[in-house]
Formats: C-alpha cells, sequence, structure tokens
C-alpha cells in the first residue's frame, strides 16, 4: 500500500544513528491564495522517477531522504506571457528567496560577413514549460565523434555499454545540465547551424554571441549557469560534487558562479576522486534548482510566481501554516518528541496542487533493520 509516512534509519555527519519520520501531505491551492487539505493524498515517492524518453531528466525526486539541509522549492508548471512577444521575465519568489528567469523565443547562430558570429531575433513566444531541456546546456556531439570513436575502438569498451554510458563523463557534455540547449565546445559549420538557443536563461548570467563557444571543455565552469524550477539530477554539477566522488576540474574555485551568488556552499571544493579522501555532504540530498533550495521554512510563508500561474500573471498564495507533531519510537514503550522540518515544497499551478513534506527526526540507540522499521510505532498529529 502507498504511504504517506514513513520511518527511516539512518546516521548523522557525525556518524551518530537517528531515526525520522518523513511524512508528506497534499493541498488544493484556492484562488483566493489559501491552501485547503486535497482529498487525494499524493504518496511518498519512494523511488527516482526519471522520464520515460530521457533518464537524465528527473521527474521526481525520492522524498525518503532522512535529512536536507535546506528546504527545496520545485514549481512544474509553465513560463507564460498573456500575449505573444519575444521575451519577458517569470519569477518564483518565497519566503527571502527569489529566482527570476529571462524567458525568450527559439533563436539560432548565424555567421557575419566578418567572421564573428551574431544570434537571430527570437520567435515569438507566449510559453514553455519549465524543464531543463528548454535551459542552458547539452552536448555537442559533433566535437564528441572523434573521441568516441577513438574510445569505443578500444576491446575492453566494447561491452560496458550494456552496463553504464562510458560518457557520461565526456568533456563535450556539459556537467550542469547535459539535456540543455546551446553548449558547443568547437564551431564547426554543421554545429552552428544545427544549434538551438535556451529558451530560459538567469537575466544575470546570459549567454551571448561573445560567450557561447566552450572554447576549453575542461573550464566549462565558465560557462553561463543554467536555471529552472523543476528537479535536479544527482548526477549534474554542483549536486554531485556534494556526494564526494566527483573530481573537480583544475581550476574551479570559490570564484564559480553558484559560489559567487550564494546558491552552493563551498563545501563541493572538497569533492576528489580519492575515495579514501572523499567526504559526503547532507547538501547532496536537496535536489531542488539553483535559486530554489531555502533556509528551512515552517509554513505560513508568502509564496508568489510572476507569469507561472494558468490564469493570472501574478498569483500569490500562503503555504498552510501548520506543522505536524512528529513522534518516533524511542524503545521500551517511549515516543520520542521531534522537532519537524520542511524537507520540500512542490507546487503545481497548473494541477493547483501542492505538496509538502515533512522530517522529524531523534536520536537513536542504534542504526535498525528494515524489518524492524515496518513494525515500529510512530505518532503524527495535525493542527
Amino acid at each position: 500500500m502507498k504511504k504517506t509516512a514513513q520511518l527511516l534509519s539512518g546516521k548523522n555527519s557525525k556518524g551518530k544513528p537517528f531515526l525520522s519520520l518523513i511524512v508528506k501531505r497534499t493541498y488544493e491551492i484556492n484562488d483566493n491564495g489559501s491552501c485547503s487539505i486535497s482529498d487525494k493524498q499524493l504518496p511518498l515517492v519512494v523511488d527516482l522517477k526519471t522520464n520515460k524518453e530521457n533518464d537524465e531528466i528527473v521527474d521526481q525526486d525520492i522524498d525518503l531522504y532522512p535529512f536536507k539541509p535546506f528546504t527545496d522549492i520545485i514549481v512544474k508548471g509553465k513560463a507564460r506571457s498573456v500575449k505573444n512577444t519575444f521575451s519577458f521575465l517569470a519569477s518564483v519568489e518565497i519566503a527571502k528567496l527569489k529566482l527570476d528567469l529571462q524567458i525568450q523565443g527559439n533563436r539560432k547562430v548565424y555567421k557575419k560577413e566578418n567572421g564573428s558570429y551574431a544570434f537571430s531575433e527570437a520567435e515569438s513566444i507566449n510559453e514553455i514549460p519549465l524543464e531543463y531541456k528548454y535551459s542552458y546546456g547539452g552536448k555537442d556531439l559533433l566535437a564528441e565523434k572523434p573521441f568516441k570513436e577513438k574510445i569505443m575502438g578500444k576491446e575492453s569498451f566494447k561491452h560496458i555499454l550494456d552496463v553504464v554510458d562510458p560518457f557520461e563523463g565526456s568533456p563535450y557534455r556539459y556537467p550542469r545540465n547535459p539535456i540543455g540547449k546551446g553548449f558547443i565546445v568547437e564551431p564547426n559549420n554543421e554545429t552552428i547551424e544545427t544549434l538551438n538557443l535556451p529558451n530560459i536563461e538567469d537575466p544575470n548570467n546570459l549567454l551571448t554571441s561573445e560567450n557561447f563557444i566552450c572554447k576549453e571543455p575542461f573550464k566549462w565552469y565558465r560557462m553561463p549557469v543554467p536555471v529552472c524550477t523543476d528537479w535536479v539530477c544527482p548526477g549534474w554539477f554542483p549536486r554531485i560534487a556534494y556526494f564526494g566522488i566527483y573530481p573537480l576540474p583544475n581550476g574551479l574555485d570559490e570564484n564559480i558562479y553558484e559560489i559567487k551568488n550564494k546558491w552552493s556552499s563551498k563545501e563541493l571544493l572538497k569533492s576528489t576522486n580519492e575515495i579514501k579522501k572523499s567526504q559526503f555532504s547532507f547538501r547532496a540530498c536537496n535536489g531542488a534548482s539553483l535559486g530554489l533550495q531555502s533556509r528551512y521554512l515552517f509554513g505560513g510563508e508568502s509564496c508568489r510566481l510572476t507569469n507561472i500561474h494558468p490564469d493570472r500573471s501574478e498569483f500569490v498564495f500562503r503555504l498552510p501554516q501548520e506543522t505536524p507533531k512528529i513522534k518516533v519510537d524511542g524503545r521500551n514503550g517511549k515516543l520520542l518528541r521531534t522537532s519537524p522540518v520542511m524537507h520540500s515544497v512542490i507546487i503545481e499551478p497548473d494541477k493547483k496542487k501542492l505538496s509538502i513534506v515533512w522530517c522529524g527526526s531523534a536520536k537513536a540507540i542504534r542504526p535498525y533493520f528494515e524489518e524492524e522499521l515496518k513494525t515500529m510505532p510512530y505518532e503524527v498529529i495535525w493542527p
């Protein structure tokens, strides 16, 4: 049976065992900006859900993280303009966070008579899905071709494709978003002619005709940072670096845009391919887009969607002001109180749905086996 509450056993950063209860509640977002409990409660997501057409796209991250250091804010929907236009701004604002998105119609690159490059005027647009395939990123497969042919010619690689994609770490695939648009390493004519430019960008970090070529593939971190409001794949940078075993390229330091913009922490700079020296950071558990990972929210915060709601150019609503009282098993017939924190806020404007995932944790005597967790008591009381 699908659950809206589940116990998890784990260890904190100091190696001390703890017991967590993950609780999910789904609401209807009313037209007046209030929220009411939905008749249909969505279950906890226990397995990472990837897109059927492309498994690099995360449709839904798992809910069962025993600890997240920040609240993830996800908006599943579209950016919309009230009329056809060439570009417009959309934004998500919640508590102290605000993420601006520059939305532009389809554009191409062309070569001028003097040999320099320019972007064409944007085509007319009135909506675009808020998905990473429309943000900056992608793969320069033509530039990768000689490298790929050389690798595939080796005997040791003939059967590896059945197990893993050996080109996931290719320097011709943008580590921040390999499914996006606009990433190019070598500007040959065929690549230029077929290149599609991103529809969703950070207005303060735009791709331009002067910076759109990543001339040194191992210095990809100098390129613009993709923005969106959807889930981020665990294998993309910077999220992958928090797992501690990602080899950082030479020159990547605290001056990268993510850290300077306070979207990421310097912890990711500790990542190394030396397993003995690697250090896991719980920041890897946060799967929201950069700019949408908040200090813990507690309920009652105002949320403003600009050019994202299906009916209004500006829509303001308030998160439900209810925090569950969560108790977990302390053994010997005792239930331990927890201080619940909000792990995720998933907003679906088109469906007028809101889901909130809470986590309550307490110290445990020891780590518990899965079979033990199935029979351990807990308590959830809603206001």
